[in-house]
């Protein structure tokens, strides 16, 4: 699921981006995002993998449904006001000023009550999770819950302002300012004990909020001064109601659309742990599971999914201009080419998790703990690269109501099978994996169903590329084990070295084969 909420935002702005840029800006400021996107996930997988080291399973566990408390709050906070403030100062400076002036303070008050609440509720909400040891890791949330909606406000703000380049800089400072402290404190405070080292690791997401909002107040006060007095001659000016009910309107439905993934983290936090107790397991070795599943297993078989969730977000842009213009044939042909790209990346990272899945559980969290989890959700990288570029697509031709109603059936069944199988006796593992799947398959097949509108045949001729990987990946395996036979090499600096050269040959066959004959993407 990982960018899906910030995916939405991104991609709602683009329709209103592609009519003011020219192209080479357009190109420039996508690659600026999606480079600010990736360099903060890889510093966010290391630090998990860090915390892992530090904490273990349980404290990962903890860790995981701490979080997903935060990430509940701060969407029901937020909502969809930066994406819609973004939207409005794009198509009016002044309006969009104003409205921030007003829901700057609306956000502040109601992140400071809830800030209150989710401190002064801690013990409720970790009874109501099952582990009395979470109540510390929640309150020291709640600073977080306080100061990040008037960030996410700020930069929407400067979003519609353009201003990309501050943008991706205090998500790379926040990043680098959550992550330090993080780590420090949960290394010092380990001493006291891992509930105590779980609440270390929170605060640093308010240490990383803090620094990145100061550094955009420093922006507004030297470098966009000029454009914001600009702005603000028309501040006093009374806010238009057409405007304003608009604005409300687009934050509501967008606030719709967010909540579906931080409900559902929360849920699986809710659900999990507790159908494993039902299985016979412990408190504490259900919450072992659960950090196993959600905190090492899938940060894993998720990592793949970076290269797809770039391609979709860089096409983005181009087949929504391709769809506004009327170029449907073109719109058609870079989301086929697009599609067989998601489809051999994902069939090939595929292989690579089955096969290597106690190798890369070994060398990341030192622990073969994930192997099992990482085997059964091998395909996840695949599914979600689908439903990802789907969902795109769709939203560019303007249709956000298909994505959004396969994501709630895929939520709805997840959850239900969750809680049916996990609660069999030796089927923590399985049942996780196949909860997860279902919400990638239906929501991936659902989006397939909506595409077959607007661009026929969008899955067709996968078949023979599909072999070729296979194939690939055979020859590669098979000239890695027998060079293997000749070298007296580590396990470790040998499994790297195969998976570098199936993910080398994978990369090197995409390359020829799509920039040499479909020239689409481009």
């Amino acid at each position: 699921m990982y960018s899906l909420c910030n995916k939405i935002d991104r991609t709602e702005l683009h329709i209103v981006e592609v009519g003011k840029m020219r192209l080479p800006d357009l190109a420039k400021q996508t690659a600026l995002r999606t480079g600010a996107i990736f360099v903060v996930k890889v510093i966010g997988f290391f630090a998990r993998v860090v915390l892992f080291r530090l904490l273990g399973s349980e404290g990962i566990g903890l860790y995981q449904m701490a979080y997903s408390v935060y990430a509940l709050f701060l969407t029901v906070i937020t909502g969809g006001f930066p994406t819609a403030l973004a939207l409005a100062t794009a198509k009016d400076p002044g309006q969009g000023w104003r409205l921030f002036k007003g829901t700057a303070v609306f956000l502040a008050l109601f992140g400071l009550v809830l800030g209150f609440y989710c401190y002064s509720l801690a013990p409720r909400i970790a009874v109501l999770l099952g582990d009395a040891k979470l109540e510390f890791a929640v309150r020291c949330a709640a600073p977080a819950v306080a100061i990040v909606p008037f960030l996410s406000l700020l930069r929407g703000l400067l979003q519609g302002m353009e201003y990309y380049g501050y943008i991706a800089a205090s998500e790379f400072i926040e990043q680098v300012f959550r992550v330090a402290p993080m780590v420090v404190i949960a290394t010092v405070w380990l001493q006291y004990g891992v509930p105590y080292a779980v609440g270390g690791s929170m605060l640093g997401a308010p240490i990383g909020a803090f620094m990145s909002l100061c550094f955009l107040l420093a922006v507004i006060a030297t470098s966009t001064v000029h454009k914001l007095k600009i702005i603000d001659k028309a501040a006093f000016q009374k806010l238009k109601k057409p405007g304003v009910i608009l604005f409300i309107y687009s934050a509501l439905s967008i606030f719709a659309t967010r909540l579906i993934v931080p409900a559902s983290d929360f849920l699986d936090a809710l659900i999990i742990p507790r159908r494993l107790q039902a299985a016979g397991l412990s408190v504490s070795e259900a919450t072992s599971v659960y950090g196993i599943i959600t905190g090492m297993a899938l940060t894993i078989v998720y990592m793949p999914a970076i290269v797809t969730s770039a391609l979709a977000f860089t096409l983005s842009t181009k087949i929504t201009a391709d769809w506004e213009l009327g170029r449907q044939e073109r719109f058609a042909g870079r989301t086929s080419s697009a599609m067989q790209i998601v489809w051999l990346w994902g069939c090939g990272s595929a292989l690579v998790l089955f096969f290597y899945a106690g190798d890369l559980s070994f060398l990341i969290f030192s622990s073969g703990a994930a192997e099992t989890a990482i085997r059964y959700m091998a395909l996840a990288p695949l599914l979600s690269g689908i439903r990802e570029l789907s969902t795109v697509a769709l939203w560019g031709t303007g249709n956000k109501k298909t994505p959004l109603t396969g994501l709630i059936v895929g939520v709805i069944c997840s959850l239900t099978l969750n809680y049916c199988l996990l609660a069999v006796p030796g089927f923590a593992y399985a049942g996780a994996a196949i909860g997860i799947l279902s919400l990638e398959l239906i929501a991936a097949l659902w989006n397939l169903n909506g595409l077959r509108r607007y661009t026929k045949g969008v899955m067709d001729g996968l078949l023979p590329g599909t072999v070729v990987v296979t194939l690939l990946f055979t020859v590669c395996l098979f000239l890695a084990k027998l060079s293997a036979q000749f070298l007296s090499l580590p396990r470790s600096v040998q499994s790297v070295g195969e998976m570098t050269l199936i993910y080398g040959s994978i990369t090197l066959c995409l390359f020829v084969y799509f920039l040499k004959k479909e020239r689409r993407l481009l």
